[in-house]
C-alpha cells in the first residue's frame, strides 16, 4: 500500500485507552452541565415565575440553538485544527458559563449563560468521536464509539443524580455556604458544584497526544467538496440524519421533563424525584450503548446486509413498549417505562454514530458530525422538551397531565424515526460498500482481528 494512505502508528494501546477515558470524561462533564437543570425546575419556576414555555427555553432553545450556530463553523475546524486543544477551550468555556447559570439574577442572565454552556460544548463530540475514528479500525471503531455514547448516558443520567443528591442533602436548608463564593440558594449551589469539575478534566487533556489524521483531502479541498458530497447523497443523508435526531427528541423529552412527571403527578419530592429517574436513565442508556456497540460492530464483522440498521430495528422494540407504559398511572410503570425507553435510546443512538460514519469520507467526518448534532439540537433539545411543553399547555391544557405529553412525544418521535430510516436501506448499504478501504491503525489486542497495516472495508 503507498505511505501516504497508511496512517501513521497512532500510539501504545494504553495511550489510546487513555484518550477514550478522558475524552469519555469531558463527554460525562459535558452532559452533567447541560442536564442538571432538570432537577432545578421547581425551583427555577418559585425563583423566576416561569411557566413551563419558559422553562422548556432555558432547558432546549437557550442552549441547542447557540450550540447549533456554533457546531457546524467548528465541524470544519475540527477537520483542520488540532482537536484535543479545541476541546480544551470548548470545556473551559462551558465550565465558565455553568458557574455563571448558578450566579444569574434574572431569567436573561440565566438564558444567556445557557446559550454559553451551548456554544462550549459545540465542539466536544465532533472532535471527540474524530479523534476515536482515526485511533481504531472499522471493525472496533462501534466499540470505542460505543464507551463515548456511555459517557453521554452516564453525564445525562448522573446530572439528576447528582443534582437531586444535592438537593436531598440540602432539603430543608434556606442557603448553602460554599468555600470563596458565599452564601447561596441550594439550586444555585447545584449549578456551581456541577460547573467545577471540567477545570480539572480540561488539565488531564493536556497529557492526550492528537491522534494521527487519515488520508489528508485532496489538494484545493473545501467546504464546497462537503456540500456537494450532501448534495450527491441527499437522498440517503436527509433522511438518515432526521431519522436519528428524532432519537434525541424523545430522549431529551423523556430525560428533562421525568423529574417534573414524578414530582407532579406521583408526589415525589424534587431531590428524590431527580435520583429515581436519573438512576434509571443511567443504568438503562448504558447498558443498551453497551450492548449496541458489541452487537454492531459483530454485524460489521461478519458482513451482516444493513448491520448497524438491522441493529436500529431491534433497538425501537422496548422503546415503543417503553413509551406505551409511560402513560400508564403508576409511578412503578412510569419507572419501567423510563428504563425500556432509555435503553432503546442507548442501543439506537450507539449506532447511529459509527452509521454516519459508515456512509461519510474520512476527511468530511467532524462536518458531518457537526451536521448531526445541529441537527439533534434542534430536533432533540429545541424541538423535544419545548413539544412536550406545547402538548402540555396547548392540548391537554393541564400542567397535572405532564405524563401524557411525555408518552406521545416518545411514540410520535420514535414512529416517524422508524419510517426515515428505513426508507434509506438500500442507498445505506450501496454507499457504504462505495467508501474507500481503510487501514486499522493499531492492533488493539483484543481479539478483533485486526492489525497494522491489515485493510477492512467500511
Amino acid at each position: 500500500m503507498n505511505s501516504e494512505l497508511r496512517p501513521a502508528r497512532s500510539g501504545s494501546a494504553f495511550a489510546l485507552w487513555y484518550m477514550v477515558a478522558i475524552l469519555s470524561l469531558a463527554i460525562f462533564v459535558a452532559y452533567l452541565d447541560r442536564g442538571v437543570i432538570a432537577v432545578l425546575v421547581p425551583f427555577l419556576k418559585l425563583d423566576f415565575s416561569l411557566n413551563d414555555i419558559q422553562v422548556s427555553l432555558l432547558q432546549g432553545i437557550a442552549f441547542s440553538f447557540f450550540f447549533s450556530l456554533a457546531a457546524l463553523p467548528l465541524g470544519r475546524t475540527v477537520d483542520r485544527w488540532n482537536r484535543r486543544n479545541l476541546i480544551i477551550i470548548g470545556i473551559l468555556t462551558w465550565s465558565s458559563m455553568t458557574l455563571l447559570c448558578g450566579l444569574s439574577t434574572e431569567f436573561w442572565q440565566l438564558f444567556l449563560a445557557r446559550a454559553g454552556v451551548g456554544v462550549g460544548e459545540a465542539c466536544l463530540l465532533p472532535a471527540a468521536y474524530s479523534m476515536v475514528a482515526n485511533s481504531f479500525g472499522n471493525n472496533m471503531r462501534g466499540r470505542a464509539m460505543s464507551i463515548l455514547t456511555v459517557a453521554t448516558s452516564i453525564g445525562g443520567g448522573s446530572s439528576t443524580v447528582i443534582g437531586g443528591a444535592l438537593l436531598t442533602l440540602w432539603h430543608g436548608a434556606d442557603f448553602v455556604h460554599l468555600p470563596l463564593i458565599g452564601t447561596v440558594a441550594p439550586w444555585r449551589a447545584v449549578f456551581l458544584v456541577a460547573g467545577l469539575p471540567g477545570f480539572l478534566v480540561a488539565f488531564l487533556l493536556l497529557a492526550v497526544r492528537e491522534p494521527k489524521r487519515g488520508p489528508p483531502p485532496p489538494p484545493g479541498a473545501t467546504a464546497s467538496d462537503f456540500v456537494s458530497y450532501l448534495g450527491q447523497h441527499w437522498r440517503l443523508l436527509v433522511p438518515l440524519y432526521i431519522g436519528f435526531s428524532l432519537l434525541f427528541f424523545f430522549s431529551y423529552a423523556t430525560a428533562l421533563w421525568s423529574p417534573a412527571v414524578l414530582v407532579r403527578s406521583f408526589g415525589l419530592a424534587a431531590g428524590a424525584a431527580g435520583m429515581a429517574s436519573g438512576s434509571v436513565q443511567l443504568l438503562s442508556s448504558v447498558a443498551g450503548a453497551f450492548a449496541s456497540g458489541v452487537a454492531s460492530d459483530a454485524m460489521i464483522r461478519r458482513k451482516v446486509r444493513n448491520g448497524r440498521l438491522q441493529l436500529f430495528a431491534i433497538g425501537l422494540v422496548p422503546g415503543f413498549i417503553g413509551g406505551i407504559c409511560l402513560g400508564v398511572p403508576s409511578a412503578n410503570f412510569y419507572l419501567v417505562g423510563l428504563g425500556l425507553t432509555f435503553f432503546a435510546s442507548g442501543v439506537l443512538t450507539t449506532v447511529s454514530y459509527p452509521a454516519i460514519y459508515d456512509v461519510v469520507p474520512a476527511d468530511m467526518r467532524g462536518r458531518a458530525l457537526a451536521v448531526y448534532l445541529f441537527l439533534t439540537s434542534i430536533f432533540g433539545l429545541g424541538g423535544g422538551t419545548a413539544a412536550v411543553a406545547f402538548i402540555t399547555e396547548h392540548v391537554f391544557r393541564d400542567e397535572q397531565l405532564l405524563q401524557y405529553s411525555v408518552m406521545v412525544a416518545v411514540l410520535g418521535s420514535l414512529s416517524l424515526s422508524l419510517l426515515l430510516v428505513f426508507s434509506s436501506l438500500r442507498r445505506y448499504e450501496l454507499a457504504r460498500l462505495a467508501l474507500p478501504r481503510q487501514v486499522a491503525p493499531v492492533d488493539m489486542g483484543l481479539g478483533d482481528g485486526t492489525a497494522h497495516g491489515r485493510t477492512s472495508r467500511n
